[in-house]
């Protein structure tokens, strides 16, 4: 509705520009006819010609209808302009709005097509609904031998960008609002590369920019404050993983928790694939890491959560809000905009409280072995 309203009101404008600039084309027009259909013809003579030579008309004829309707002419356009100005400035604000429409248009037009450039939905599916996508290179280094990073063959699910902004910049209401998908474009995040040159990648501001307003187009929910969508996605998603059968017998928190938290606080979540080794030139089987042992976040369990969060509402709640912009938050200090998402417009309370109550019963001495015995050799031969 809000474009429509632009719209038409840009058309309205077109419209009484039209008619106020036809009237007076048309007045000038007749303007200039009536005088060229009353002037004198020649008669041969300059002295007789030239106005300051001949006779003039005298102060009886000067002052009379000729007068008049000069004066008229002069009434009427001042009439033209005092109505004009007026009803100009009061579709300005109209008028505006349309340019900024367009100017916006424009830069979702420029955002798409740069993102089919960049590949983008290649990782994140073709309807921005998140996808699995391999290779990924992984740093699985300092796990063998040889200290090195492997590429391997992997199912890796991207995340969803069609509702990026129910984890990020969750109270933006305008394009304007929107700082932390824009830094997560800049500098990447994860997996993810960077994509801005202040972070080291091939687009600039201008470009980010177009990215940022294609994905606020794009969003999910644009209108409904419940985010009902991305709910019921969320809700299917949950639904489906606790019916596989890699998830019989897990917790509801286990489950809540590899969906919206392992990416960035499992090691290699959720990879699934082999990679070869340098040495011998066998394989490994690569799997994810121990629940919260730390990747791009930090590690997660009993003893830090606790020392960080005494009370447990203030867990639930860092989770519903994520990180505030540019504070460190407790031990696990991230300095920028970037960092904790925050899931309260996807998840009920109760959920999260499942998420942070699984958090908080993770073993810290688990976690210290990284995954190394969920790491096994397959193969010599291959």
């Amino acid at each position: 509705m809000p474009e429509f309203s632009h719209m038409l009101a840009a058309s309205t404008e077109r419209s009484i520009a039209i008619v106020l600039l036809t009237i007076v084309v048309v007045g000038w027009a007749i303007y200039v006819f009536v005088n060229i259909r009353q002037a004198k013809a020649e008669v041969g003579s300059e002295i007789e010609l030239a106005p300051n030579r001949g006779s003039l008309p005298d102060d009886e004829e000067l002052e009379g209808r000729r007068l008049e309707k000069v004066q008229a002419f002069g009434v009427l356009m001042l009439l033209i302009m005092a109505l004009v100005l007026p009803v100009y400035w009061m579709l300005e604000g109209g008028r505006r709005s349309g340019a900024e429409t367009s100017f916006s248009e424009s830069a979702v037009s420029r955002g798409a097509a740069l993102a089919a450039e960049q590949e983008c939905t290649d990782c994140h599916g073709a309807d921005l609904g998140g996808a699995r996508f391999a290779p990924v290179v992984l740093d699985i280094g300092h796990q063998f031998i040889d200290k090195t990073s492997f590429t391997i063959n992997t199912t890796w699910e991207a995340p969803s960008l069609d509702d990026v902004f129910t984890r990020f910049d969750t109270e933006a209401e305008t394009l304007d609002e929107v700082s932390e998908v824009r830094q997560i474009l800049v500098y990447g995040r994860g997996v993810m590369p960077a994509w801005g040159l202040d972070g080291g990648g091939p687009l600039n501001d201008q470009e980010i920019d177009d990215l940022v307003a294609w994905l606020w187009d794009a969003r999910i929910d644009k209108d409904d404050e419940d985010n009902t969508e991305a709910r019921a996605r969320a809700e299917a998603r949950f639904e489906a993983a606790k019916a596989s059968d890699e998830y019989q017998g897990a917790t509801d928190g286990k489950i809540l928790f590899d969906l919206h938290c392992a990416r960035c606080h499992t090691p290699r979540w959720p990879a699934r694939g082999t990679a070869r080794l340098p040495n011998n030139g066998g394989t490994v089987e690569v799997l994810p890491g121990p629940d919260g042992a730390g990747r791009y976040g930090p590690a997660l369990n009993g003893v830090s959560l606790r020392r960080l969060f005494p009370d447990f509402n203030d867990h639930v709640s860092f989770i519903s809000n994520g990180a505030d912009d540019n504070v460190p938050y407790g031990e696990f200090a991230r300095l920028g905009n970037y960092g904790m998402p925050g899931f309260k417009k996807v998840l009920d309370e109760e959920d999260i409280q499942k998420i942070a109550a699984y958090e908080r019963s993770l073993d810290p001495e688990r976690q210290k072995t990284m995954g190394f015995e969920m790491l096994h050799e397959a193969g010599d031969d291959e």
